[in-house]
């Protein structure tokens, strides 16, 4: 057997789950059935979250999946799906939202308490805690080896990885239904370089080291005619550069879209002190 490209893996060599399949069909159903009672929800949110879910089915049973024990860098295009872009989608799709909105008006300040009581677990440094510990934990050699060996802890990794992107980009994108308090523009900024920092440093070593990091991957990658060790190369680079730039192109379009929401406040706080001005400034009766 030959090692298959990235690309190839994206369309060959499905391995559906009856178990992941349904849990992912309940999800998009309650999704689309909250949207019916919500008036005008937005088409782009639906089709976000839905590819968020299809994302999630791409990383866990494409060939990404039936791969990930024998390349590294197939297992690495599979974390960044994980930890990076389905989180990013179904964030998108404003999911706490739609279920604040969709629910019956006697349930809606239970849920909002629900959210308030979160914000302890969903602050910029506690999210950004819980990502660098999963981002680097589950990368050191006797933890990552051991979820080759253990399919149950393979599975924990990943859903380890969905949860701490969901967390990482909740500041970012106001995942909270009922923000009391926003990151600015610059925040954002910083956030976004202080979330690259550990994808950069794991990324970089793997490229530069020319040792092989975790030997199960030594004897599948002989199998496939490939070198280990240039896999884990091509995986560092993958998670370098591919990593940072998924998140620096989602992350600047959050900080442009918090600047002018800020930049709009500004100028509706300017024409409500002036509209006051003008009003103490009209003559009397």
């Amino acid at each position: 057997m030959t090692a298959p490209s990235l690309p190839v893996l994206l369309w060959r060599d499905w391995q559906p789950g009856w178990s992941l399949d349904a849990l992912a069909a309940l999800w998009a159903l309650a999704y689309l059935l909250a949207t019916t009672r919500v008036s005008g929800w937005p088409a782009r949110r639906t089709a976000s979250f839905l590819a968020g879910i299809g994302c999630v089915m791409l990383a866990l049973q494409s060939g990404l999946g039936a791969f990930d024990d024998r390349m590294l860098s197939d297992h690495m295009v599979q974390h960044l799906l994980l930890l990076e872009l389905a989180p990013l989608l179904l964030l998108g799709g404003r999911p706490a939202i739609l279920l604040l909105r969709a629910a019956p008006r006697a349930n809606r300040s239970g849920i909002a308490r629900w959210f308030t009581r979160l914000r302890l677990l969903t602050r910029p440094l506690v999210c950004l805690g819980l990502f660098y510990a999963v981002v680097l934990a589950t990368h050191l050699p006797f933890f990552y080896d051991a979820t080759l060996r253990d399919n149950s802890l393979h599975e924990l990794e990943h859903g380890l990885y969905l949860t701490a992107g969901l967390f990482v980009w909740w500041p970012m994108l106001d995942g909270d239904p009922i923000v009391t308090h926003r990151l600015s523009g610059l925040g954002r900024m910083g956030y976004l370089i202080a979330t690259m920092l550990p994808m950069t440093l794991i990324g970089a070593y793997l490229y530069r080291d020319p040792t092989l990091l975790y030997p199960a991957y030594a004897a599948p990658a002989r199998s496939l005619g490939i070198s280990a060790v240039i896999d884990q190369q091509q995986a560092g680079a993958i998670m370098w550069v591919l990593g940072s730039c998924t998140m620096v192109a989602a992350g600047l379009w959050q900080v442009m879209a918090a600047l002018v929401a800020e930049e709009r406040r500004m100028q509706v706080r300017e024409r409500a002190a002036a509209s006051a001005v003008q009003s103490d400034r009209s003559p009397r009766r």
